[in-house]
């Protein structure tokens, strides 16, 4: 038996597309789509800034980076920023999912509610 992944016949392709047009001019979708991109973009800079942040102070002062916590101790500042770092993303993962979650979840269910009418 072959197993086909495209739709039966012309009209609930046709439908569907209809549907996607439809979806691609309501206004609430293109809100959903503009929010969202711009508050993945902002986080994407935070994360780029934290990162080259890191790594440029690195390259050029890494004398900064290099300096110990405690004087009798072999632990340098380095190494809990680097730490951070990585608290830093998660934390930006958290806020995202939060986002996500909270508020364009209830756009989507908002979009497909008045998808039908």
């Amino acid at each position: 038996m072959e197993h086909t992944t495209a739709l039966p016949g012309p009209w609930p392709r046709a439908a569907a597309d209809a549907t996607c047009e439809q979806l691609e001019r309501d206004p609430r979708f293109q809100a959903l789509l503009s929010s969202r991109r711009r508050f993945i973009w902002g986080l994407t800079a935070l994360m780029l800034v934290v990162y080259f942040g890191y790594i440029l102070t690195l390259a050029y002062r890494p004398d900064l980076l290099g300096a110990r916590l405690v004087a009798s101790q072999p632990m340098t500042v380095g190494i809990p920023i680097g730490f951070g770092m990585f608290a830093f993303t998660f934390a930006l993962v958290a806020v995202y999912v939060y986002r996500a979650n909270s508020v364009y979840d209830a756009m989507i269910r908002d979009l497909r509610q008045g998808a039908g009418q």
